[in-house]
Order: C-alpha cells, then structure tokens, then sequence
C-alpha cells in the first residue's frame, strides 16, 4: 500500500494515507467460517454494522470505491459493507478479493 500510495503522484487514484485506515471496525464481530449461510449472511450485516468511515464523508460523496478484502466465503460481508458506502453517498463501490473459498455444496 505505502509504494501504491507513492507512485499516485498525480492522486488520480486517490488511496488511503499509509497507516490511516479509512474503513475502522468498532467492535469484534461473529466469525462466518465453518457456519451455514444464513449464519455468514447475519455476520456479513453485523461486520458492515460495526464498521465506521473514519476519514472526511465529504470524500464518499460519488466515489467510485474499490473495496478488498482477502477472502471470500458467501459474499455477504464485502456486499453489506458496500451497502453502507453506498448509503455513505459513494456512487459506485467494487470488490476485489484475492482468494475464493471452494463451494460446500
């Protein structure tokens, strides 16, 4: 993140500062790993719950965000959290994840 930041010289890219989050988790949150889908849909809401925008909501206001996260089991996290972005006043939100776990069946 710290070379990614560096190398935007012109921020058309516009990242988080290196050490400032903008995306904050207030409180621990259920664990979705092992548990059924409807157990990973409510940890999904209650995660997006807990997360706060710690930098200016000015910031959000028609963004195009790209959200990553480092795995995806259901989904339901990386949606509800857009969700609240969305609802932060962020025009677009995306993902992008860098490992899937494989379906149960």
């Amino acid at each position: 993140m710290d070379a990614a930041y560096a190398e935007d010289v012109t921020r058309t890219f516009p990242l988080s500062p290196p050490g400032r989050h903008r995306l904050v988790k207030a409180a621990e949150t259920p664990r979705s790993a092992t548990k059924p889908l409807d157990a990973k849909r409510a940890a999904g809401a209650a995660h997006a719950a807990a997360v706060t925008w710690a930098g200016d909501l000015h910031d959000l206001k028609g963004a195009t965000i790209l959200l990553v996260d480092d795995i995806l089991t259901s989904g339901s996290t990386l949606q509800h959290v857009a969700l609240r972005l969305r609802a932060y006043g962020a025009a677009d939100v995306r993902g992008l994840v860098l490992a899937r776990v494989p379906w149960s069946g």
